[in-house]
């Protein structure tokens, strides 16, 4: 087995969010400015649907005594994507996004297999996003469960408010950190999927080409991030 799959991360419950944007600017997005612009023009070229907003990157974390604690600065998706495709060579930051847990009654999860046209084509992993300054209340508090909330309805048509809320979870996997918020719902998989594929063509983003099924951790492979293999593993019951 590779070290990917065999590699262990234990999700770890969340009990209270201390999540904020902080003044500055994120020093490797300004030193990399030249750069940056030349890789996100190449990949422009290649997929004219990329767009380049305002993003949230978090300059410091920390989980104790169950309260996840973040400070977050704004910047924008060209320096995250660049971050990310060379290899996150700047160790002070890391990329925290919501991840919204789609269980079924029958005890599967639910992923969301990304679009052709996105910069994450072919990967499968939970419905969610990059946090972003639509995420920020006016006092400077960062939303990531509205974030997970809105993101799941929008690439899904799925609401929070069907189901019923269960655990909050940090994954955290090397840059990257998944608050992971569970939602129980009382529809087995095949009928919340079947609705899902019902509604993707409809899709404002259509940023999911298909939902799948996950029922075990076996059936997970290299397109998806640990993160998403840890989460399965921690809350699906078969191996």
């Amino acid at each position: 087995m590779n070290d990917w799959l065999s590699s262990v991360i234990t999700p770890q419950p969340i009990a209270s969010l201390d999540l904020w944007l902080g003044p500055g600017k994120w020093a490797f997005a300004q030193d990399e400015r030249t750069r940056i612009n030349e890789h996100w023009r190449k990949l422009a070229d290649q997929n004219p649907r990329i767009w380049n907003g305002d993003v949230l990157i978090c300059s410091t974390t920390s989980l104790e005594n169950n309260v996840l604690s973040g400070r977050f600065i704004k910047t924008d998706y060209a320096s995250f994507v660049a971050w990310r495709d060379w290899g996150w060579p700047d160790k002070t930051v890391s990329n925290c996004f919501g991840s919204a847990a789609v269980l079924s009654s029958d005890g599967a999860l639910l992923y969301g297999r990304m679009a052709g046209h996105t910069l994450n084509s072919g990967k499968l992993y939970p419905p969610g996003g990059s946090l972003e300054m639509q995420d920020v209340r006016p006092d400077g508090q960062v939303d990531v469960m509205g974030s997970i909330i809105r993101e799941l309805e929008e690439e899904t048509g799925l609401k929070a408010s069907d189901a019923e809320k269960g655990e909050l979870l940090a994954i955290f996997e090397g840059p990257r950190l998944s608050v992971a918020q569970v939602f129980r719902f009382a529809a087995r998989a095949e009928a919340l999927a079947r609705e899902v594929r019902l509604y993707l063509p409809s899709a404002h983003e259509d940023e999911l080409s298909d939902i799948e099924i996950v029922s075990s951790a076996s059936q997970i492979d290299s397109t998806t991030p640990a993160y998403a293999l840890a989460l399965a593993r921690y809350l699906i019951s078969r191996p």
